[in-house]
């Protein structure tokens, strides 16, 4: 029922900051387990971050098209994340059936 196991992941983040941009990729992680697997995640721990690419790009970015120019920095990094996951595997768990028969009136009042 219970189980961990390892799983490696490819993702990718972009931000203003090289903070943000890592934050980008952290952020992604559990919502890729959660499709990945089916069963109830307990827990996620990064075991292992790999940097795979990064790219700082700057560009000059100006107020209708000529007025307040700046310098803009962007960060995109493609890193692979090997995580630790502890999770309860539902699919060896065996549930009793059991069937209840409601008159209409109970029904209705369930329903409140």
């Amino acid at each position: 029922m219970y189980k961990e196991l390892k799983h490696t992941l490819s993702l990718s983040g972009t931000g203003e900051s090289k903070e943000r941009a890592f934050n980008d990729v952290f952020s992604q992680i559990k919502p890729l387990v959660a499709r990945t697997f089916s069963s109830v995640i307990l827990q996620i721990e990064p075991q292992d971050v790999e940097v795979v690419s990064a790219m700082e790009t700057s560009y000059v970015e100006k107020f209708l098209g000529f007025l307040f120019p700046r310098r803009r920095v962007r960060y995109d990094i493609l890193v692979t994340v090997t995580v630790q996951l502890r999770m309860i595997d539902t699919e060896k768990i065996k549930f009793e059936k059991r069937n209840e028969e409601l008159s209409t009136t109970q029904r209705i009042l369930r329903m409140q």
